[in-house]
């Protein structure tokens, strides 16, 4: 019986545990290396925001006046340089090593460290310019306002005992009352914006910080509804909701590392590695998504760590009866399961092993050859001395088969007889294989979803909100 060999492929239970115990260590140190680094990351886009902003009230103030151009040019070209830099020193391709993680935090720090320190010192001479400006336009100000109170004072003492004290006390009140009211608003409506451009809130919350909104502008600006009440309402929704933040972002570190370690399991044994893009925060439109997805991507981990070790396991197991190391081909973008080609020495056949995503393992002997696409002929497209040479190889097979499950039995890896075929003339196939057919492929099913996520922005989830909320402010 030398026709294909069909098995069901299971690991031992304590081959099992082992492995996921390494798998959940691996994880625990990617994840605590990324976190790291994503704390490091948001100190640097924070540093890009302070010198986004530095001087940015004082600067205002002055940048119309006389003399002023040289130097509100210099301070612009100082921003655009140190934010250039920062913003380039982000543009991290995270590997999979943690120790490889720690090098992009330490190098992302250094980086940051030194910009910063540039433009903290190249601004203070600009920033004195600025001061000694400022201080001028002041002292001007204050002379014309002085001026012009001595003038309104002449008129209005010749007329101090028709001035209604009382009246007027109330509408400077009122009007007071007024003004503190817009400022708390705008202030709410900066928070709710800092909000709703998270990328870890949930739509849910986006909806109801988006309603808030509208709710406090109108009673601030457009009605006599009670503000307060309104006021109140963000305050017991702000909790829930940077609450449901944390949690977000705590999980999609959980994500984020089981992205990289499932991703370093599909890469150990391709020339050219697959490049790592999970999916972006704002692609999850809640908890519960995120949660779902994780829980697929570690099962997929899962699988492909027991995967791997099998393909090691089998590895071994050829080079005992002389066979070349398990090469991966993959025939098409729509391919389940894994299909692996051991060349003997003289490398006119091969053992075919396919490996099922319900764990069958079928054994068979093939011709091989190489060409521009991997890709199965048929026994009836061979030549007569090409099928004969390969039963003659399936004859031999028929003794071989049986020391090879006994030694795949000792790594822990049971195979349970499914089906044996006789040998026959009709499973003669050959396969042809393109060498860099398996990192074409599956490159091209990551950077699907990684122009997905370029395309993608977060105008098709929270933009059009945020530009509701931003015509509100204004």
């Amino acid at each position: 019986m030398s026709g294909p060999k069909i098995d069901y492929a299971e690991l031992e239970r304590r081959r099992q545990a082992e492995l996921e115990r390494q798998r959940q260590e691996r994880l625990r140190k990617i994840r605590e290396e990324t976190e790291k680094l994503n704390a490091e990351i948001s100190a640097t886009k924070t540093q890009i925001d302070h010198i986004n902003m530095h001087l940015s009230s004082v600067s205002k103030n002055v940048a119309e006046a006389i003399g002023m151009e040289s130097v509100m040019k210099e301070l612009h070209e100082l921003k655009t340089s140190c934010k250039s830099k920062l913003t380039k020193a982000l543009g991290i391709n995270v590997p999979t090593e943690p120790e490889a993680i720690s090098a992009c935090t330490r190098e992302l720090s250094k980086i940051t460290k030194n910009v910063v320190a540039e433009f903290f010192n190249k601004v203070k001479p600009i920033e004195n310019s600025i001061a000694d400006c400022s201080k001028q336009l002041e002292t001007q100000s204050k002379i014309v306002a002085i001026s012009e109170k001595f003038s309104a004072g002449i008129e209005t003492m010749q007329d101090i005992e028709d001035f209604d004290f009382t009246v007027k006390k109330n509408i400077i009140t009122h009007s007071d009352i007024e003004q503190n009211v817009k400022e708390q608003a705008q202030q709410i409506l900066s928070e709710i914006e800092e909000l709703i451009n998270s990328e870890s809130i949930q739509e849910s919350d986006m909806k109801d910080l988006s309603a808030i909104a509208c709710n406090i502008y109108k009673t601030a600006f457009e009605t006599e509804n009670s503000f307060e009440a309104a006021a109140i309402e963000y305050k017991v929704t702000k909790p829930k909701i940077t609450r449901n933040i944390a949690i977000f972002d705590d999980m999609y570190l959980d994500y984020y590392a089981e992205y990289v370690t499932y991703l370093e399991l599909l890469n150990s044994h391709a020339t050219t590695p697959i490049k790592i893009v999970p999916k972006r925060k704002y692609r999850f439109g809640s908890i519960d998504e995120l949660q779902s997805e994780m829980t697929q991507l570690a099962e997929n981990s899962k699988a492909a760590s027991e995967k791997k070790y099998i393909r090691e396991q089998i590895g071994d197991v050829m080079r005992l009866f002389g066979y070349d190391v398990p090469s991966e081909i993959v025939f098409d973008a729509k391919h389940t399961g894994s299909h692996y080609i051991c060349e003997n020495k003289s490398g006119q056949s091969a053992i075919h092993v396919y490996l099922s995503d319900k764990k069958q393992m079928m054994m068979e002997i093939v011709g091989v050859g190489k060409g521009t696409a991997s890709t199965i002929i048929q026994s009836s497209d061979l030549k007569e001395h090409e099928r004969n040479a390969l039963l003659e190889e399936q004859v031999s097979f028929c003794k071989l088969h049986p020391k090879i499950v006994e030694e795949l039995k000792k790594r822990d890896i049971v195979l349970n007889v499914k089906s044996r075929k006789e040998p026959d003339v009709k499973y003669c196939n050959k396969i042809i294989r393109f060498s860099e057919n398996y990192n074409a492929v599956m490159n091209d099913l990551i950077n699907e979803e990684y122009e997905y996520n370029e395309k993608a922005t977060k105008k098709g989830r929270s933009g059009k909100r945020k530009e509701q909320l931003m015509a509100l402010k204004e």
